[in-house]
């Protein structure tokens, strides 16, 4: 099975600085990094990359060998800690404040037949069957305040985390978009957030920060449908190149005819299947 790759992000209408980050490679194995700094957390465009660059040189060693779904679930953890650590010592040797490492983190990455895709903090999953029915997945935090991975360093900030979202039991909620309509599941806030796809299933998966679901009408005010807009954006012309690139830039235009713009930075991965 052969598939094509891309990424591509950019920032939001109400942003003055870009406070997304992504990085993509074919080795050791086709893989796509995202990440979404906190608007209000200082230098977290710094943060965010830091967090993607590292991750990116620690999968390899999270990846090695087979595993089941429950030893990749239980590594979930393992691996956050172990990129927060680095991002932590190098934003310290800046001259940062932790709070610069607030930023969500989305990892994932294709064995050749499965797309797998781990989730630090909130986000969108799309996938597009054979048939061309699209779907959605989005992970969201009560009060929208994602349990960053920096909350690991300070057991104060946790504390605080844990007391502003109220019951943490139910405080992650991952929701699902199909054309049959949205169901709704909660977990604690610390539950792993851990999907994989088949590409024999689903031709195309593709990832993407909370950007995605901040389309809004200027003249109206009215939200886009998230749905609506995670189909536009698979709608790829060809997968010559930068396709996820020209896709977005295409929307983003054919959007602003209509006085829709998305408020938040995005960034958007796909993995392709092309056999």
């Amino acid at each position: 099975m052969t598939i094509a790759l891309d990424s591509y992000y950019t920032i939001g209408k109400l942003h003055l600085v870009c406070e997304d980050y992504r990085y993509q490679g074919l080795e050791p194995f086709p893989h796509v990094i995202l990440a979404d700094g906190c608007s209000s957390s200082l230098d977290s465009d710094v943060g965010a990359r830091l967090l993607v660059l590292n991750a990116r040189r620690l999968l390899p060693r999270f990846t090695t060998g087979a595993m089941s779904e429950a030893e990749r679930i239980a590594r979930h953890w393992r691996l956050g800690r172990r990129i927060m650590r680095r991002a932590a010592r190098q934003a310290h040797e800046l001259g940062l404040n932790s709070e610069a490492l607030d930023a969500t983190l989305l990892i994932a990455w294709c064995d050749g037949a499965t797309v797998y895709v781990h989730l630090y903090g909130d986000g969108c999953i799309v996938t597009r069957r054979e048939d061309g029915g699209v779907a959605v997945i989005q992970v969201e935090y009560a009060g929208n305040a994602p349990y960053f991975l920096s909350y690991l360093l300070d057991a104060e900030r946790l504390a605080l985390y844990q007391e502003a979202i109220g019951d943490p039991l139910k405080a992650q909620s991952v929701e699902y978009w199909n054309e049959m309509g949205t169901t709704i599941r909660q977990e604690r806030f610390d539950a792993p957030t851990v999907f994989n796809f088949s590409l024999a299933t689903f031709p195309i998966v593709a990832v993407a920060t909370d950007g995605l679901h901040s389309f809004v009408n200027a003249e109206t005010g009215q939200p886009v449908d998230l749905l609506t807009v995670a189909r536009e954006m698979q709608n790829f012309d060809s997968l010559n190149g930068d396709f996820v690139k020209r896709r977005v830039r295409k929307v983003l235009v054919e959007y602003s005819k209509q006085w829709v713009f998305n408020l938040d930075d995005l960034g958007l991965g796909a993995f392709v299947r092309t056999d």
